[in-house]
């Protein structure tokens, strides 16, 4: 595993209830960090690690249906799931064909790229995380997803689907190289899990956006408080001032 390099104690600011986890794909078995002790789901794991608890999982340590292991690139997809049988039989969606569908959008790692995941809280993080996953509020959201549009001007979505949540925190971000968030109470198998109560922003950085958004953190205010703007008269008078001064600017 690549050692920490990067400096997180700027999210410090947020005050953030539950822990920023950092997470990590590798091939090589972690060494200094013990291995999981108890039968989690993926999207679980968050809140594992959020607790103070860094633990890497092994290839045998999956106890979900075998998405997880395929949207890891480690074994392909049984009849049964990528068939649709069982989303249909399941009621989450209309039919078997609506739910094989949805296997077309399911994004995973390169095949036999990954034989480990490692999960630590950010205050523990021996390592530079493929995703750092963020659980906020709407106020704390708003600063965090827009740092990185605060020196690119891209802008930010989420993707995502009422399934296999894990595939677009964790997964989707890094193959994508794009910020990405999901809403709890939005995923149907979280939900059943009782992970997280409903309404929290679950923001995954990938490895390819943290410095941008480190950097723009040290720069961008940040208030904790959610307040009101000041109202539309008040407002416009505020930009239509602004616009003025510009256009003598660029008169002059």
């Amino acid at each position: 595993m690549s050692p920490v390099t990067r400096d997180f104690s700027v999210l410090n600011k947020f005050k953030f209830e539950r822990k920023p986890v950092g997470v990590q794909f590798t091939a090589v078995k972690p060494k200094g960090i013990k291995r999981i002790a108890k039968e989690l789901n993926f999207c679980e794991m968050i809140k594992e690690a959020q607790e103070g608890n860094a633990f890497y999982v092994g290839p045998d340590d999956w106890v979900c249906v075998g998405v997880e292991q395929a949207i890891l690139g480690m074994k392909d997809v049984e009849t049964i799931l990528v068939s649709g049988m069982l989303g249909g039989e399941d009621k989450l969606f209309a039919s078997a064909s609506a739910c094989r569908a949805m296997y077309q959008h399911l994004p995973h790692l390169p095949k036999n790229s990954v034989q480990y995941v490692v999960f630590a809280p950010v205050d523990k993080l021996s390592f530079d995380p493929d995703v750092l996953v963020i659980t906020a509020n709407i106020n704390q959201a708003a600063t965090i997803l827009r740092s990185v549009t605060y020196s690119t001007g891209e802008p930010f979505a989420s993707k995502a689907l009422p399934v296999v949540a894990c595939a677009w925190i964790y997964i989707y971000p890094v193959v994508s190289g794009e910020i990405n968030y999901y809403i709890t109470g939005l995923g149907q198998g979280m939900q059943q899990l009782n992970i997280f109560p409903p309404g929290l922003f679950l923001i995954s950085v990938p490895f390819q956006r943290i410095p941008t958004m480190l950097e723009n953190l040290k720069e961008m205010e940040y208030d904790p408080e959610l307040k009101p703007g000041p109202g539309g008269p008040a407002h416009r008078k505020r930009v239509n001032k602004l616009m003025e001064a510009l256009r003598k600017k660029i008169k002059e």
